[in-house]
């Protein structure tokens, strides 16, 4: 497509260069090899594109999208904002694909990986062709792609919806982060529903405050990106939205008032029961979902499924017989006695209500083996510990995504939270689960936290393999 083409419908500052040069595809890592490539320049948190100017010619761009003007011989659109432009581009290049695409989006700070999965399952069990973008991958058409971004960036987004729309796709279930609506990742793309689950502290090493935080996730639910809301009102932040979005919506909570609720809700280590009141049907579910949070994510996915007109019995069906999530509350007997429990609580609101529910499923010890991720919110860590030591017989603080920290410092954060000496500190992550595993006897419980299913520890820009199930697998009762 010719570069003049792609620019159409843009608003630009000036340009250089020949706008009829031939561009064949996108990006917006400099890094990255192209074909003919059309390269989206901006200032991110950490690099400036711009900067790695003298290697695009090399890389195989043709033509720029600037924020600035740069001292190379190639074509370029000067903006003001390159990322509030982008997405339009993108949807130009790949001929309107966002819109002959139904979009369904899930933003919170925990519950998001599970909610979009139970609203999948159900929205596949319908019927209908579904993908589905998060924290633990892309899944669709039989494919399974390796996650990349919770919400990807905008180059990559398009060229999952293009891949989306030739493999017949009709509905696109997203984990929406508060990172990708601050930076406009989303833009121009609208969500026939847009579902709220809770805010609770993460992020503050970017958002500084809960103020901005909260406002961030509020950006989902205004009309230029939502027709429809599903708010969780029993989140204090969701009571509030409930009073300000200018969008229809529907509420669903527990405990206060809302439109879509549940009661009489009974949990064990293998299931979860409970009365469902939603759009004015009863539903008596037991499902394998296990703890009260879940009851919240089984709420709001039903809420979501229904206002999109799936047939009620396939909801009430799906719902009963959802298949485990991988990385959250997944548990498993192991051969000396007792259980353990994989969980991606990586927050305090997390962590606390994980140990709260588990707390009522056992008489016998907790044990929490737990790190937190390094170039991320260093509040968060004594919390954490604090909780973990409260919470759990005893501690075990090991490593968890150090990037570019060093991994005894973080654990030193931790560690500076926990109430007593109820714990054990080792670094190797996989030597303090064998650690671990040797303490407890039948009737206790060993979470380990923080990673869920992912299949790698980040250090120092390296991707090492590492699964907590892998190590965890001889000692689990098949």
């Amino acid at each position: 497509m010719k570069l003049s083409k792609i620019i159409r419908n843009v608003k630009y500052i000036n340009m250089r260069g020949d706008l009829n040069v031939e561009v064949l595809s996108l990006s917006q890592n400099a890094q990255k090899k192209c074909d003919r490539g059309l390269l989206f320049c901006y200032k991110g948190v950490k690099y400036d594109t711009h900067d790695y100017y003298q290697i695009f010619k090399d890389n195989g761009y043709v033509a720029l999208v600037v924020e600035r003007f740069l001292d190379i011989d190639l074509p370029q659109i000067l903006v003001k904002n390159t990322r509030k432009v982008m997405n339009k581009m993108c949807n130009t290049f790949f001929l309107g694909v966002k819109d002959k695409l139904h979009f369904i989006g899930v933003t919170g700070t925990n519950g998001k990986t599970t909610t979009t999965s139970i609203i999948y399952q159900i929205l596949s069990n319908a019927g209908e062709k579904v993908a589905l973008i998060g924290t633990s991958g892309v899944f669709y058409a039989d494919k399974a792609l390796p996650p990349l971004l919770t919400t990807p960036d905008p180059v990559d987004l398009f060229y999952l919806l293009d891949d989306f729309y030739k493999n017949g796709i009709k509905y696109v279930v997203m984990e929406v982060s508060a990172h990708a609506l601050s930076l406009d990742k989303l833009r121009g793309i609208k969500f026939e529903i847009s579902l709220f689950t809770n805010i609770t502290q993460d992020h503050l090493d970017y958002f500084s405050n809960m103020g901005n935080y909260s406002r961030a996730k509020l950006k989902l639910f205004s009309p230029l990106y939502s027709k429809y809301a599903i708010i969780n009102t029993d989140d204090r932040y969701g009571y509030m939205f409930s009073h300000i979005v200018s969008i229809p919506f529907t509420t669903y909570g527990i405990t206060s008032p809302a439109e879509n609720f549940a009661i009489d809700i009974s949990f064990d280590l293998s299931s979860t029961s409970f009365l469902a009141h939603c759009d004015d049907k009863i539903f008596d579910i037991t499902t394998p979902l296990i703890c009260k949070f879940n009851v919240y994510n089984i709420l709001g996915a039903m809420t979501a499924c229904l206002k999109l007109n799936v047939d009620s019995d396939v909801v009430f069906k799906t719902v009963k017989n959802l298949k485990s999530i991988a990385g959250r509350m997944n548990v498993y007997r192991l051969s000396r006695g007792g259980m353990a429990v994989i969980d991606y609580a990586h927050t305090p609101d997390g962590l606390e209500q994980v140990l709260s529910n588990l707390r009522c499923l056992t008489d016998g010890n907790i044990y929490t083996l737990f790190g937190c991720g390094g170039d991320r919110d260093r509040l968060k860590r004594a919390k954490m510990g604090k909780i973990a030591s409260i919470l759990s017989s005893h501690v075990f603080v090991t490593s968890d995504n150090p990037r570019y920290e060093e991994p005894e410092d973080i654990m030193e954060n931790i560690i500076d939270g926990i109430e007593g000496d109820n714990y054990t500190s080792i670094v190797d992550r996989k030597e303090c689960i064998l650690k671990a595993l040797n303490s407890i006897n039948s009737g206790d419980v060993l979470l380990i936290a923080g990673k869920g299913a992912e299949n790698y520890i980040d250090i120092k820009g390296k991707r090492l393999p590492y699964s907590d199930l892998d190590v965890l697998e001889p000692f689990i009762v098949k």
